[in-house]
């Protein structure tokens, strides 16, 4: 705990933070966790996997030039690198996640799985820091899988969970509660151009409670509804088709094409919580590229494991947690991929 202490004084007496954080909810909440304790700096979603041509670096150091913060944060950002930390002539830097590990000097890190010992979601460390806004946190850790703050939620808004007894899994509150439902909202209201996305951050600032949103019980609870609403309604009728594919070698594929929208993740991790047995596969055609979300049971393979030995034998990048990681491979190399997948998983 002494880091998540050090982490907050230093936040605090900062004057001008700079924020990055992952597209995903966990990245989103982790921001918006702390930008409303602490009420300064400047928050970045970085979604450069959807973004030709953009140099992730490149992108940190145009941003901190920008702003001239003097604490940077990352959040949720598993590709750092060394050489990056050694470009930022900013005295604080931090850094919190929850992928695999690794060293790094000169930077305030927190992983979980070091610190922990547990792979709790980001927006679950930033709980700890900011020890505010319960169910905003509750929303992130749900999204990413994870039953950390289920209980203390649970005590505050019983009628949120109020379907589920026992002994809870991750997917069973994501897909069968309210507080699943707001989370899987929370993924579609940043679907779409980054601009749009500011002005969802900036509405989401303002709630005050998980039924403004769930019941429009506000104007910017209502916008962020219909905005979530927006993105549903396409993903429902890719999750129908994707429902219709037969598992062949215990592997569910499911390839789509959307112009403007990626539900690659979400589709993946629906489908294994209906297809818990199986290896799930899904991609999404972005020109030459292919983005592939992959998933296993919690009884099942290991991806990155699986990935590492796939890319030896040709060419692709891939990687993230044991049961839930990405890929990207060239298209004209899409089905000798899937092979192997299905290779792999029969062995």
């Amino acid at each position: 705990m002494d880091k998540i202490k050090e982490i907050r004084k230093i936040l605090e007496k900062s004057s001008n933070p700079l924020f990055f954080y992952d597209d995903d909810p966990d990245g989103l909440v982790s921001y918006l966790l702390l930008k409303r304790k602490y009420k300064k700096g400047t928050g970045v979603i970085i979604r450069v996997r959807g973004m030709h041509g953009v140099d992730e670096d490149e992108l940190y150091l145009r941003k901190i030039e920008e702003n001239h913060p003097d604490v940077v944060v990352f959040l949720d950002k598993p590709t750092l690198t060394q050489e990056i930390f050694d470009k930022i002539d900013v005295k604080n830097k931090i850094w919190i996640d929850h992928h695999e590990p690794v060293k790094v000097k000169d930077v305030l890190y927190y992983n979980s799985l070091i610190e922990d010992k547990k792979n709790n979601p980001v927006s679950y460390i930033c709980y700890q820091i900011v020890e505010n806004d319960l169910w905003l946190a509750a929303v992130g850790v749900t999204a990413d899988w994870s039953t950390a703050l289920f209980k203390d939620f649970k005590k505050e808004y019983p009628e949120m969970v109020e379907n589920l007894k026992g002994a809870v899994k991750p997917d069973d509150v994501l897909y069968n509660t309210k507080l699943g439902e707001l989370s899987r909202r929370f993924s579609f209201m940043i679907k779409g151009k980054t601009k749009d996305v500011r002005n969802i951050v900036n509405l989401l600032i303002k709630i005050k409670d998980p039924y403004e949103i769930l019941e429009k019980k506000s104007k910017e609870g209502e916008e962020l509804y219909d905005k979530s609403q927006k993105g549903m309604k396409e993903y429902n009728l890719f999750l129908k088709k994707a429902l219709n594919e037969e598992k062949d070698s215990g592997v569910l594929v499911f390839k789509y094409h959307s112009e403007t929208m990626s539900y690659t993740s979400e589709l993946a991790n629906e489908l294994i919580h209906r297809n818990p047995d199986a290896v799930v596969l899904v991609a999404r055609d972005t020109e030459e590229q292919v983005r592939v979300s992959l998933r296993s049971g919690e009884n099942g393979i290991n991806i990155p494991k699986m990935l590492k030995s796939i890319f030896n034998e040709m060419e692709g990048d891939g990687g993230g947690h044991i049961h839930a990681s990405a890929a990207s491979i060239h298209e004209k190399d899409f089905n000798k991929f899937v092979e192997k997948v299905k290779k792999y998983v029969k062995e």
